[in-house]
């Protein structure tokens, strides 16, 4: 009789346990399923880069025609300078102009300049711009 117990509470233990774990994973590979949807429907392109005149500012407007609000961080690399801007916050259907400081070293005219945006959920989008 004892070891009828013993055995029906190890294996209710076992029960609970294997239940428990099972529950545990099924919400873990629902919620990267849901995380790999979002980042595969992820929609941003740079849409237009500009500086201004003395060549201290570059605008870059990105675009996010995707269905999520994104995260951005622009990059730029002008061969002398790489520089960068965090958290760019843009929502679904929205543009936004990104200011990028390159006050320290200006760019000049017809200057190459290589721009990657980077969102959060690891896609990216490049542009190069030639300075005006």
């Amino acid at each position: 009789m004892i070891l009828s117990a013993v055995v029906i509470a190890v294996g209710g233990a076992i029960w609970s346990y294997a239940q428990g774990a099972a529950t545990v994973i099924a919400d873990d590979y629902i919620d990267e399923t849901f995380d790999l949807l979002e980042e595969v429907i992820e929609r941003f392109t740079i849409e237009h880069v500009s500086n201004n005149s003395d060549g201290s500012t570059l605008k870059v407007w990105i675009f996010n025609y995707g269905d999520v609000d994104i995260v951005v961080d622009v990059y730029v690399n002008t061969t002398t300078y790489y520089t960068f801007t965090l958290e760019s916050e843009i929502e679904s259907e929205e543009i936004v102009r990104v200011d990028v400081d390159l006050s320290i070293s200006p760019l000049t005219r017809m200057q190459e300049v290589s721009i990657k945006a980077h969102s959060r959920r690891q896609n990216n989008d490049f542009y190069t711009y030639y300075a005006q």
